[in-house]
């Protein structure tokens, strides 16, 4: 029925993985939560370790950092179910039908990105306010909108994917870093055709970055956007996306 694959990397997932446990066990269906640990610092592991004794849960460490679009694809191809489930590490549920929402669309040929929120209330700390501007207002919109664009306002934080599809589209391991691997998956995506539907079934993200750090992505995200252009892998003439 139903693979749900976590990268995580400096985050401690055991809550995001019980709440997904209890709201599986609740709807009855079969499934596995996956969560790789991507080279996390070892106060991390330490905590996450023990979801290794969760039922229906694989925690495993990898040997070296793999990247965002490395894990991922491992994550993919160690899934078994017909549908994969995305999500990030530093997501938190808010819906209790967040699970069951998703599985009223199953089974689907197509994408399903359920979309970001971020918090009504803005950080505490001033430092972390850029993130939070940023990402409230333009990450998180409603189906309607992200519809408009389905490839543009692709985000790979939390969408479900067909397994045998997946197997055919794999994250582009040559970008390194920070930034855009949701952009050309979702181009590649477009190229072979594959729809992308947008739906109202948003996690919460809780990784806020303070500016400094912000802003070192961004940077990491422009650098990657250049290369995408100079190897001509994307196709669209604008730069207005996610950084």
């Amino acid at each position: 029925m139903l693979s749900i694959v976590i990268p995580i990397y400096n985050q401690d997932v055991r809550k995001l993985v019980d709440t997904l446990m209890k709201q599986c066990q609740k709807l009855d269906i079969n499934f596995q939560i996956l969560c790789f640990d991507d080279c996390s610092e070892p106060k991390y592991r330490k905590l996450n370790k023990e979801l290794a004794f969760r039922i229906n849960v694989n925690y495993t460490e990898m040997a070296e950092n793999l990247g965002r679009s490395r894990i991922r694809n491992w994550l993919g191809k160690a899934a078994y179910f017909d549908n994969i489930l995305f999500l990030d590490g530093d997501t938190v549920i808010k819906n209790r039908n967040f699970i069951k929402t998703y599985v009223d669309y199953l089974p689907t040929e197509h994408i399903l990105c359920g979309g970001r929120n971020y918090s009504l209330k803005p950080p505490r700390s001033k430092k972390k306010l850029l993130h939070w501007r940023y990402g409230s207002k333009r990450e998180s919109l409603p189906s309607k909108k992200r519809n408009k664009d389905p490839y543009i306002n692709f985000h790979s934080n939390n969408f479900i994917i067909p397994e045998k599809l997946f197997k055919d589209h794999l994250f582009d391991e040559n970008v390194k870093g920070y930034g855009y691997e949701d952009l050309l998956y979702a181009f590649d995506l477009k190229k072979s055709g594959v729809n992308i539907v947008h739906i109202d079934n948003p996690t919460l993200h809780d990784g806020l970055e303070v500016n400094t750090m912000f802003i070192k992505k961004t940077k990491n995200a422009i650098e990657n956007l250049a290369m995408l252009y100079k190897q001509k892998k994307n196709s669209t003439h604008s730069t207005d996306q996610k950084l």
